[in-house]
């Protein structure tokens, strides 16, 4: 099978090497700027191809490798609420107008309904829901593009809506933070529990998705359990030494923006029987923040730990 996935970054690096052990992956980018020339240079060992892309402007070139290949994964986003709606409705627009019977999956956001407390999906597509940020809102609103034009054109769909990614190849600023602390030995105390999810677990749920060919299926992408912030801190200094730690209250007021994003979601339980039927039970991996941490600690011995 031929995999396209859109966007070279966190989750498409855990993806593209777990679909290159099943199949032809190739991997678009913009740019080769700080970690991604890393992760570029670790595709490649995996014979990953690359194409350099601007979903938008160079559309030709999209629909081109569109034809050429049986999957086409869509991982292109972008945090905070400041120019999302490129990212997250323009751009997937476009990508889903090029398809004519390759299967779609398109990387939403679990925040893309705004909903809180205990959640489950929706009956009936972006209904009921109540997104209120930009990010939250560009979010449904790119769901909701994809889904029209999949019905229309008529080719297969699954939009997969991941909580809280977590990975070995992370470098997200919240990541890297918890690397800094963890490394000096400080373990903030911040009771925030959230829903999470492997990275190596969502490829393994696209490679399911892209077998079974759903007709428009949307699904949140879970860990069964909450897991408390804390927990990353205290495994990464382990990992990297720290026989003792400190462990600090901090105050949710002075975290940074990509955690208190995260403020409003805690203790928020999503369901996680679809992703059950799917893969079956997905529960928290230590061994892939483990590795997370040793990846940062490369990268800094390298001179190259900068937080994307």
């Amino acid at each position: 099978m031929r995999y396209l996935i859109l966007g070279l970054g966190f989750l498409s690096t855990h993806v593209a090497e777990y679909l290159s052990k099943y199949g032809e992956v190739t991997v678009t980018y913009r740019s080769l700027e700080r970690v991604k020339e890393v992760y570029y240079k670790l595709l490649k060992e995996k014979g990953v191809n690359f194409v350099k892309l601007d979903p938008l402007s160079d559309v030709d070139l999209l629909k081109r490798i569109i034809e050429s290949n049986d999957v086409v994964i869509n991982t292109i986003g972008k945090f905070g609420n400041v120019d999302v709606e490129t990212a997250h409705v323009e751009i997937p627009k476009k990508i889903a107008e090029n398809l004519q019977n390759q299967v779609l999956i398109h990387v939403s956001s679990a925040a893309a309904t705004g909903l809180t407390g205990e959640v489950k999906e929706e009956e009936e597509h972006c209904k009921n829901v109540s997104p209120l940020t930009p990010y939250e809102i560009s979010k449904c609103e790119g769901e909701k593009a994809v889904m029209k034009i999949a019905k229309e054109k008529g080719f297969p769909l699954a939009i997969i809506r991941p909580t809280f990614i977590y990975g070995k190849y992370g470098v997200h600023v919240h990541f890297v933070l918890m690397y800094w602390l963890s490394k000096f030995g400080i373990v903030p105390s911040m009771g925030i529990s959230v829903s999470t999810i492997s990275a190596n677990r969502i490829a393994e749920l696209m490679r399911v998705l892209a077998e079974a060919k759903p007709r428009g299926v949307y699904m949140y992408a879970n860990e069964c359990e909450l897991v408390n912030l804390d927990r990353f801190f205290e495994i990464m200094a382990e990992t990297l030494g720290r026989k003792k730690v400190v462990k600090l209250p901090i105050n949710k007021n002075i975290l940074p923006s990509d955690f208190k994003c995260t403020l409003k979601y805690s203790g928020t339980r999503y369901d996680c029987s679809r992703i059950t039927e799917y893969i079956g039970k997905v529960s928290f991996d230590e061994k892939e923040v483990s590795q997370n941490a040793l990846f940062m600690d490369e990268l800094r011995k390298n001179g190259l730990l900068l937080a994307t």
